[in-house]
C-alpha cells in the first residue's frame, strides 16, 4: 500500500508540472481534473486494503457500560453494523467511522446498558394467561393508583373480557392495605368481570360484572356477604371453582392468533422495561387449575413460534419444555422424543424443564436420560429437595458430563444454597438461577453474595408471573438494597446484598449462559449483538430507592429499535 501511495504522488507531481506549461485553458482544466482524481486516490489509499465496514448506526456522547470486563468498563460511543457491535471507543473515534448512510444518535450523556436478561421467567405463559387482560400491581404503592389501573384496563379491552391479577404483589405494599371492595372494583370496571389474587389478599376479589358473568347472585354458595347482606367482593368455594373454569374457558377461545397477540403485548411491556431476552420456564395453568402444563393444549409454544415465523418476535427466548407435572415416569416418556439446543438466536429449545420434583423415585433416571441425550435440564427446589436434586445431577454426571449442557437449579429456598450445596453443584458444572421468592413476601432471602463468590454459573431470575414481581429494575433494587415493597419484610441481609455492578452482571454478562448465548449477548463488545437500553436515570448514580423505577427511553435488539420514547422517539 505504501508503494501505491508513493507511485500516485510521483504521478501527481509530474502532472502538476506539465499543466503549468499547457497553453490552452480547456486542456489545462482537463489536466487539473485528472490531478484532482489522482489526489483523491492518494487520500483513500491508506484505507483501501483495510475494508473497514461502514456502520449502520453510531451512538455517541453517552456513558455506555459494556459489561465486557470484570470491572466496570465505560465508553462514550459505539458503532453498529449488521445488528452487531462493530466498534466501541470515544465519541471522536467512533464518529470518524460513519459514512453517508450511517445514522447517528446523540445519547445526550445518558447511561447505556446491555439488554437485560431474566434467567427464569414464565413469560411464554402470558400468551395463554392473556397479558392483554392482565393488570400488574408489582410496583404500585398507592391504592388509588391500583384502582386507576383497573379503570384504564377496562377502557382498553372489550366489554365482557375478564381482567385478572394473578400475583407478584402484596396487599401490604399499598398505602391503604385493605382488600379491594366489591363497590370499588365495580366502579372501576362496570362492564368487565374482575378477578384479583395476590399475597395477603383474602380472595379472590371480584366485582358485579364477575358475579353476572358467573351467573351468581347474593345468597348463592361461595358469594361472601357482609353483615348487611351485601357482597364483600370475595369468593369462596364452591364459587371459586366456577370462576376458575369461566376464566380458562374464555382464554381457550383465543386461538393461536389471539394468544400471539397477548404474548406480543407482554413482549412490548418487557422491552419498555429493558428486558430483551429470557430463559423461559414454561408454566402450568395455576392459579386457575391444578391440571398439567399449558403445553397440554394449544396454549404456549405455538404463540411464540407464530410470532417468530411471522417476523414479530422482538425478544430472545430460550425454552425449557414441560410435560405436565405428572411425575418423572411421564417425563421420561416425553423425553424419548425431545430435542435440545435446537433453534437460533431469537427462539430456541434447550431441553426439559421444572416439570418433575426430585422427591420422585424416578428422578435420578430422569436426570440420567437428560444427560445421555445431551439436553439442558432445569429443575426447581422445594423446601426439602435441594440435596436430592444434587444427588440426581451427580448420578447423571456419571452417565455423561453435564458441565457443557447448561444444567441449572432454579429458585432455591431461603437461606440457601449452603456452602456444601455450592461445592457439589460446582463440582459437576451446574449453575443456579436465584430469584426473589419468597423474600418479597416476607420470607428469608437466598444467598446472593455467597453464591456469586463461589464462582459457579449464576444468573438472577424473577420466577414471575404468578408468584413474584417481574420488572428487572425492581429485582436489581431488591438485590442491591435488600429492600422489598411489603413493609416489615426482612429482605436481603446486608452480607448477602450485591453491589450495583455485581447485580447487573447477573442480569447481563453472567446471565447469557442461561440461554446458551455466552458469546453473543450480555455485553457490548465487538462481534456481539447490539442488544441495549438507554436509561432515563443513571443506574450507577441514582439514590438507591430510585433504582426500582428506572426505565429505558430506548430499547434495541440486534441493532433494531424496538421501543422508544422521548427524547429518542424520533
Amino acid at each position: 500500500m505504501a508503494k501505491l501511495a508513493d507511485s500516485l504522488r510521483r504521478k501527481t507531481s509530474l502532472l502538476s508540472r506539465r499543466t503549468k506549461s499547457l497553453p490552452a485553458k480547456g486542456l489545462r482544466a482537463s489536466a487539473l481534473l485528472h490531478l484532482s482524481v489522482v489526489a483523491s486516490l492518494i487520500a483513500l489509499a491508506p484505507f483501501a486494503s483495510a475494508q473497514t465496514p461502514v456502520p449502520d448506526l453510531v451512538l455517541y456522547n453517552g456513558k455506555i457500560s459494556t459489561m465486557a470486563a470484570a470491572a466496570d468498563s465505560t465508553v462514550q460511543a459505539l458503532a453498529i453494523q449488521g445488528g452487531k457491535v462493530l466498534a466501541i471507543g470515544t465519541t471522536a473515534d467512533i464518529r470518524k467511522l460513519a459514512g453517508r448512510s450511517t445514522r447517528s444518535i446523540d445519547l445526550l450523556g445518558k447511561r447505556v446498558l446491555p439488554g437485560l436478561i431474566d434467567g427464569h421467567l414464565h413469560g411464554v405463559r402470558t400468551a395463554y394467561h392473556c397479558w392483554t387482560q392482565t393488570v400488574r400491581l408489582d410496583q404500585i404503592i398507592a391504592r388509588a393508583t391500583a384502582l386507576d389501573a383497573y379503570r384504564s384496563k377496562a377502557d382498553q379491552i372489550e366489554d365482557g373480557r375478564w381482567i385478572v391479577t394473578t400475583g407478584g404483589w402484596s396487599l401490604k405494599q399499598l398505602d391503604d392495605a385493605r382488600d379491594f371492595s366489591f363497590a370499588e372494583l365495580t366502579s372501576a370496571a362496570p362492564n368487565n368481570p374482575v378477578w384479583i389474587a395476590g399475597a395477603n389478599v383474602a380472595g379472590p376479589r371480584i366485582n358485579a360484572a364477575a358475579l353476572s358473568a358467573l351467573g351468581l347472585k347474593v345468597g348463592d354458595a361461595g358469594v361472601e356477604v357482609d353483615a348487611q347482606g351485601q357482597p364483600t367482593g370475595r369468593l369462596v368455594a364452591p364459587a371459586t371453582e366456577r370462576a376458575n373454569q369461566a376464566i380458562l374457558a374464555q382464554f381457550d377461545t383465543h386461538g393461536i392468533d389471539g394468544e400471539a397477540k397477548c404474548l406480543a403485548d407482554f413482549i412490548d411491556d418487557a422491552l419498555s422495561h429493558g428486558l430483551t431476552a429470557w430463559s423461559d420456564a414454561g408454566g402450568n395453568t395455576n392459579p386457575w387449575s391444578g391440571r398439567g402444563a399449558i403445553t397440554d393444549g394449544l396454549h404456549a409454544q405455538e404463540a411464540a413460534s407464530w410470532l417468530y415465523r411471522t417476523g414479530r418476535l422482538k425478544v430472545r427466548i430460550a425454552l425449557h419444555d414441560m410435560s405436565g407435572y405428572q411425575g418423572a415416569a411421564r417425563a421420561l416418556q416425553n423425553m424419548e422424543n425431545s430435542l435440545g439446543f435446537i433453534g437460533d438466536d431469537r427462539l430456541r429449545v434447550l431441553g426439559p424443564g421444572e416439570d418433575t420434583m426430585a422427591e420422585d423415585p424416578d428422578f435420578p433416571a430422569y436426570a440420567r436420560m437428560a444427560a445421555v441425550r445431551r439436553l439442558s435440564l432445569e429443575t426447581h427446589v422445594s423446601d426439602t429437595n435441594h440435596n436430592q436434586i444434587l444427588a440426581g445431577f451427580e448420578a447423571a454426571n456419571q452417565a455423561y458430563p453435564i458441565a457443557g449442557l447448561n444444567w441449572r437449579i432454579a429458585h432455591p429456598a431461603g437461606g440457601t444454597p449452603t456452602d456444601e450445596q455450592l461445592r457439589r453443584a460446582k463440582a459437576v458444572g451446574a449453575g443456579y438461577i436465584l430469584t426473589f421468592t419468597p423474600m418479597w413476601r416476607g420470607g428469608e432471602a437466598q444467598r446472593f453474595k455467597s453464591t456469586k463468590q463461589a464462582g459457579l454459573r449464576l444468573c438472577l431470575g424473577s420466577d414471575a408471573m404468578n408468584v413474584a414481581p417481574w420488572q428487572p429494575f425492581q429485582n436489581l433494587w431488591m438485590a442491591t438494597t435488600g429492600n422489598v415493597l411489603a413493609g416489615g419484610a426482612p429482605g436481603v441481609a446486608a452480607n448477602e446484598r450485591l453491589s450495583r455492578f455485581e447485580a447487573l452482571e447477573l442480569l447481563t454478562s453472567q446471565c447469557a449462559w442461561s440461554l446458551g448465548m455466552e458469546d453473543k449477548i450480555g455485553s457490548l463488545a465487538p462481534g456481539k449483538y447490539a442488544d441495549l437500553i438507554i436509561l432515563d436515570k443513571d443506574y450507577f448514580d441514582v439514590p438507591p430507592e430510585q433504582i426500582r423505577t428506572i426505565l429505558p427511553q430506548l430499547t434495541m435488539v440486534q441493532g433494531e429499535i424496538v421501543y422508544a420514547r422521548a427524547p429518542f422517539q424520533r
